[in-house]
């Protein structure tokens, strides 16, 4: 019924995803204890509360917070905070859809925001600066800052490395076919004699007596290693 899934791009790999935390409901909390609240006290107090408009506003109310909680939990559901392998991805909204996405590469920080109440409840705002025009990303209500704060600069540093690692492997290939001797036919094509060609100069020079059996063999050896 909702569409709760991060797509992924090739080779992308899901290291963390989850929804709001708990406390998304806290008024829809608030608001059913203070109903238990009343019909507690009314109880104990020995109020008729069948016959006063007491009952109507308490049946009102009941109704109204049926319908938020709905709302919201349809809300929650399509809320979706996740980490992966090349960004930091958001999206919300149940009709009307909205995302975020940040690449690892361009993420310079990342601060996080508890107050009392959701420390005591591991719950938090966890911001992110990053490099562009949007500036920084503000994320309300994830589970466990620190963690995902954590994870994030795990991240950066994991796709920082895969960097380094593709430049250094394209710096090795580049040197070693700077030092690999030319084909054949690339040497024939850049107007240099193929090994073929020098082998056959060499045994002509050998034949007019221009170089003798050892310097003959020692040439002969190299233009074959070449091969």
């Amino acid at each position: 019924m909702f569409d709760t899934t991060i797509d992924l791009m090739p080779n992308e790999q899901l290291v963390l995803a989850s929804n709001p935390h708990w406390m998304y409901f806290w008024k829809e909390v608030v608001g059913g204890l203070v109903i238990i609240g009343v019909l507690i006290l009314m109880l104990v107090s020995n109020v008729s509360w069948l016959d006063t408009t007491l009952r109507w506003l308490i049946i009102a109310g009941i109704i109204a917070i049926l319908i938020s909680l709905v709302y919201r939990f349809a809300n929650w559901k399509t809320t979706r905070f996740a980490i992966t392998s090349e960004r930091v991805a958001y999206q919300s909204g149940m009709f009307r859809r909205r995302g975020v996405s940040i690449p690892l590469n361009r993420v310079n920080n990342v601060n996080f925001n508890q107050s009392l109440i959701a420390r005591m409840f591991n719950n938090g705002v966890v911001t992110i600066e990053s490099a562009g025009e949007t500036g920084d990303s503000v994320f309300e209500n994830i589970p466990d800052p620190q963690n995902v704060r954590a994870i994030i600069f795990g991240q950066v540093e994991a796709d920082e490395q895969r960097d380094s690692d593709r430049d250094a492997a394209a710096l090795a290939k580049a040197m070693q076919d700077k030092m690999t001797p030319p084909a054949p036919a690339a040497a024939a094509a850049a107007g240099q004699p193929t090994p073929q060609e020098r082998l056959a100069q060499l045994d002509a020079l050998r034949a007019q007596g221009v170089v003798n059996d050892a310097e003959y063999a020692t040439k002969r050896q190299q233009i074959l290693d070449q091969l």
